[in-house]
């Protein structure tokens, strides 16, 4: 940490210290959005999307967790819709039976918005979009 300069003098020098970020682990690996949507302007809103790989309702909300508290931590959104779908094996099942050991689990979140999540739950139906979750943002 220190050092000397000149005859009798001691300086400081500074050493590269990680940042917090390398202290923290973690198990499963940070959501990364598959897609992000171009910024849209409706009346007077803005929304953005987001599509995330999810296999499970849980990894679904863990997405939504992370767009609201990373992505926009500095600029809280004003409502986070939310549509999942995911196809889970049914309980005691292997998967090696068939599409008859597997089941869909989807849903969504409306954040306050009316019917909102029910319709981006819709378009994925429609579209047979499956282990997905789609999160929408209103500012």
């Amino acid at each position: 940490m220190s050092g000397t300069e000149g005859p009798g003098r001691q300086t400081r020098t500074c050493t590269t210290m990680s940042n917090l970020d390398s202290f923290v682990t973690h198990t499963q690996p940070l959501p990364e959005p598959l897609a992000t949507s171009a910024e849209i302007q409706d009346r007077q809103s803005t929304f953005l999307a987001y599509v995330f790989r999810a296999s499970t309702p849980e990894q679904a909300r863990r997405a939504h967790s992370h767009v609201r508290s990373v992505f926009h931590a500095k600029h809280p959104a004003t409502h986070e819709i939310m549509a999942w779908r995911c196809m889970v094996l049914k309980e005691g099942r292997t998967g090696l039976r068939g599409e008859d050991d597997f089941k869909i689990e989807e849903g969504s979140e409306d954040d306050g918005e009316q019917r909102a999540g029910g319709h981006v739950l819709r378009v994925m139906r429609s579209e047979a979009i499956m282990d997905a979750v789609v999160i929408v943002s209103r500012w």
